[in-house]
């Protein structure tokens, strides 16, 4: 295990690239951004990893890089990780990892193509993308991108607009605030809570559940070419007089707007 330490009075940028492990950031009240980085395996090959590694802080932007390309280093995993303050923003970039991200954050750029991602909470925009895992944000008050190949995608609370795709899996979204634009090629779309804007929300082969709370007037626009199609709502006569305009569309499966208490029950 090789540790650094740097000094900081405030928020700040990190920028993060790791071939293979884990990923872990915290966001806590700290004056001492601290960076760790561990082998997963016992054996040289993960000390010899760690000594290639560079970890920079310059202008206020931790920079941490582990090499992909070290002579039959590059698939030993690595667990990072760092302990930075609240509202800072982070690009995190791995080839084979989980991520997690603990604490409020200011932006969130997270790439990975084989690994599950979990953040908290971020004050601006989140940008999460993943090959092949789960994908889980508790909080967002910026624009949202989800993207996953294979793999459930949820989202607890977006205050801004959210765009989710993925290619096989289930997506959820528990309070939609803004827009939502909602693909899924093959899986269930739930969004517990629409409450304004635009939604956008289309399978090839799944169900689509969408719940309204009561007094939001409502432009539905909704179609399955097999599967039943149902609103409990009383639609609006055109997209200009309502507060939420919904477009929902399934090749193969239900597609049922309802009242947002129904949802919570």
């Amino acid at each position: 295990m090789t540790t650094w330490e740097f000094p900081v009075t405030g928020p700040i940028s990190l920028e993060a690239r790791l071939p293979s492990g884990s990923i872990t950031v915290n966001a806590e009240p700290v004056t001492v951004a601290t960076v760790t980085l561990t082998s997963a395996r016992s054996g040289q090959r993960g000390e010899q990893l760690i000594a290639a590694s560079t970890v920079e802080f310059d202008g206020g932007t931790l920079t941490i890089t582990v090499p992909d390309r070290v002579r039959l280093l590059s698939s030993t995993p690595l667990d990072l990780v760092v302990q930075l303050p609240p509202g800072s923003s982070c690009v995190l970039h791995a080839a084979s990892a989980d991520v997690r991200c603990s604490g409020e954050f200011g932006s969130l750029d997270i790439r990975t193509a084989s690994g599950e991602v979990t953040a908290q909470q971020a004050a601006g925009p989140v940008s999460i993308s993943t090959a092949s895992g789960d994908v889980r944000l508790d909080e967002a008050a910026g624009e949202v991108r989800l993207n996953t190949a294979s793999g459930d995608a949820s989202v607890r609370r977006a205050r801004g607009d959210v765009t989710v795709n993925s290619a096989s899996g289930d997506l959820l979204i528990g309070r939609a605030e803004g827009s939502a634009k909602v693909r899924s090629a093959s899986g269930d779309v739930r969004i517990e809570c629409m409450t304004a804007g635009r939604g956008e929300v289309t399978t090839v082969s799944g169900d689509v559940s969408v719940a309204v709370p009561a007094g939001v007037g409502v432009y539905l626009d909704l179609s399955a070419m097999t599967g039943d199609v149902r609103s409990d709502l009383a639609p609006a006569d055109s997209d200009g007089d309502a507060e939420l305009s919904l477009h929902c569309r399934s090749i193969s499966g239900d597609v049922h707007v309802i009242h947002a208490h129904t949802a919570a029950g």
